[in-house]
């Protein structure tokens, strides 16, 4: 949300900035655009403040192996997770 290619200001705290009236329609469409991922942050949000993750094992094996153009783990990490808070207390809504 600090792009300076999408936002006037992108450093300064300006809420007002989502208000309909101080926004063009090229701002609503970058803005329609940005809010398309905070379903995902809320998802990893809630991921991380109500669950611990257990792994397998004593520790991670950080081997790397190549595939492709890209580096990937050699062996997948397994882990497991411990409800610390119960989620459904929250209203997401």
């Amino acid at each position: 949300m600090r792009d300076p290619n999408s936002w006037e200001d992108h450093d300064e705290f300006k809420p007002e900035r989502f208000l309909a009236a101080s926004r063009s329609e090229r701002e609503d469409e970058i803005r329609e655009q940005a809010l398309k991922y905070l379903p995902f942050g809320t998802a990893i949000g809630t991921m991380v403040q109500c669950f611990d993750w257990r792994i397998e094992g004593d520790k991670v094996n950080m081997e790397e192996a190549l595939a492709g153009m890209n580096l990937a783990m050699a062996h997948l990490l397994k882990r497991t997770p411990v409800v610390r808070i119960d989620p459904s207390t929250f209203n997401l809504h």
